[in-house]
Formats: structure tokens, C-alpha cells, sequence
């Protein structure tokens, strides 16, 4: 596969392309930082729980743990 050559415009265009993204960088570093920073952890992970929690209510209870299932699995899996 044969690439042609970059005409002028073409590369004035990179060179901006690039220019633009190494002043962007450290200013989106700037606000990653400051919305971690920014973040309330707490919050949201009350807010996950409680979705978490609503969903496990909804969900009918199982009649066993799956312990006695699991235990035939790892028999199986040592005679192999």
C-alpha cells in the first residue's frame, strides 16, 4: 500500500490538531481532577445500595443457598 505525501494543508492541519489537544490536555486533567475532587462518594454509593436493596426485595428468595450445589461442582471438578 503506497501513502501519498501530506499537502501543506494537510499538515498546518495536524500540527493545529495536535497544538489544540496538548493545550487541551492539561486543562481536561484540570476539571477530571476537580470532579473527583468534587464527587460525593458517600452519596452515591447510598444511592447505589439503595438501588441494589430495592432490586433484592423484588426477587423471590431461593430455597437454598446453592452451598450443597456447590460443593458437587468442586467434588467434580477434583476427580478431574
Amino acid at each position: 500500500m503506497m501513502t501519498k505525501a501530506m499537502t501543506d494543508e494537510e499538515r498546518t492541519l495536524a500540527k493545529r490538531w495536535v497544538d489544540t489537544w496538548k493545550a487541551a490536555g492539561p486543562l481536561l486533567e484540570k476539571v477530571r481532577e476537580d470532579d473527583i475532587r468534587a464527587a460525593d462518594t458517600m452519596r452515591d454509593f447510598e444511592i447505589f445500595a439503595g438501588l441494589v436493596e430495592m432490586e433484592v426485595k423484588k426477587r423471590p428468595s431461593l430455597p437454598t443457598s446453592g452451598l450443597v450445589e456447590q460443593q458437587r461442582w468442586f467434588m467434580k471438578l477434583a476427580a478431574v
